[in-house]
């Protein structure tokens, strides 16, 4: 049988990951975020962050144990030996990341009626019709497309600190943060909390990653280091720029914190957003398209999503299912109800994930001569974590 092929090394992993992770979600949520934890809107990422480097040091132990497709279904397969359990997580994963492209594709639909007179149905079509086409094409390309949109959307991000930043430095004094809104700082981190989630995408892209055992937990650390500093500098220098209450009105809190610091249009912010939104639906395609493809292999879904085109080296069955399930997903009505499911189910495989590790430390069970180790605390909290946000999601409402 034709297998996937290794052709990703490290900075193109990195790309990959940092494209998904950062996504579009940054450039609206920084606002929603300053309206719950006004000036100590950083903070709330600063806990995000760290709650899930916990988990991002599980995968990146896991990763570098068994570097496979449809990398939670193998950690559980290894970590519980339940076939059930293997194949729900497996399943979980691969939907969270169709509705996650299918509400990023509709978002992308809405930004582009804004800029051009295009029917949202025929925006959402004709944006997945090109994308299954490049995730189909071959991995490299894909991935390389990825990156230089990652690029692009980073440095949109950067350039919205360099511009801002001057300003919230030579403010005259430091601002009367007040006492500390408990519930509102709690409720902007779980929201936080989700703008990390993306990272774990990079396990699925293990059968196609040159020296995998080295690789994917580099690549997962150095993608969570990246995103936690880019975010933080943004929430920093965007409450400085505006008061938190108008940040939260803003529909693009962004592109007002740039229009605020140059007195320039922000509707290249806006395109940016628009490349960041077709970056991330890609990004989760191809996500998807190797957990069929890895399930398939295990004998958990059907053979044909194991077929690997013999040329371009890529599961074209899956990745076309995968297109066809977001486009249905996309064209719904209920996407909102479905984003927080997705969210819930990944926090919740966050939870196998970490459960899974720790039940092999506790096992004694070796990893591979030269594989990543975490702590064994490291597991532990990451398991209490991401229940406590999953929970605390509920609670919220978020």
């Amino acid at each position: 049988m034709t297998q996937l092929k290794r052709v990703i090394g490290l900075p193109g992993l990195c790309l990959y990951g940092i494209g998904v992770t950062l996504g579009a979600g940054i450039y609206a949520l920084v606002g929603e975020i300053a309206g719950l934890a006004g000036l100590y809107a950083p903070w709330a990422f600063i806990l995000a962050g760290t709650l899930a480097a916990f988990t991002g040091l599980s995968y990146a132990e896991l990763g570098s144990r068994y570097p496979e497709s449809a990398g939670e279904a193998a950690y559980l397969d290894y970590g519980f030996k339940r076939r059930w359990l293997t194949a729900a997580a497996g399943y979980g994963v691969a939907l969270s990341g169709a509705i996650s492209s299918a509400v990023v594709l509709h978002g992308f639909a809405g930004y582009l009626g804004a800029l051009v007179p295009v029917p949202g149905w025929m925006a959402i079509l004709g944006a997945l019709v090109v994308l299954v086409a490049v995730a189909s094409w071959g991995v490299r390309a894909s991935v390389w497309i990825a990156g230089v949109i990652t690029l692009v959307e980073a440095g949109g991000l950067i350039l919205i600190i360099a511009v801002a930043a001057p300003g919230a430095i030579a403010a005259p004094a430091p601002p009367d943060y007040g006492p500390v809104p408990w519930a509102g700082l709690f409720a902007a981190s779980v929201m936080a909390f989700f703008a990390f989630i993306g990272f774990e995408d990079i396990a699925n892209m293990a059968e196609e990653v040159k020296r995998p055992r080295r690789t994917l937990p580099l690549a997962i650390l150095i993608t969570l280091s990246v995103s936690a500093v880019i975010y933080l500098a943004v929430a920093w220098v965007a409450v400085r720029a505006l008061p938190p209450e108008v940040l939260a009105r803003e529909g693009g809190p962004l592109a007002a914190v740039f229009e605020q610091a140059t007195g320039l249009n922000g509707d290249s912010i806006a395109v940016i957003a628009l490349l960041a939104m077709v970056n991330g639906a890609l990004v989760q395609i191809v996500m998807v398209a190797r957990v069929l493809y890895g399930l398939a292999k295990r004998g958990l879904a059907p053979a044909a999503l194991a077929a690997v085109h013999p040329g371009r080296r890529t599961p074209v069955v899956a990745t076309l299912l995968a297109g066809g399930v977001i486009a249905v997903l996309a064209m719904s009505g209920a996407l909102g109800p479905l984003a927080m499911a997705a969210s819930t189910v990944t926090l919740l495989v966050f939870s196998l994930v970490n459960a899974a590790l720790l039940a092999l430390r506790l096992r004694g069970e070796p990893g591979a001569p030269g594989s990543f180790r975490a702590p064994i605390w490291v597991p532990a909290v990451g398991l209490t974590a991401s229940l406590a946000v999953a929970v605390g999601a509920m609670v919220t409402g978020l």
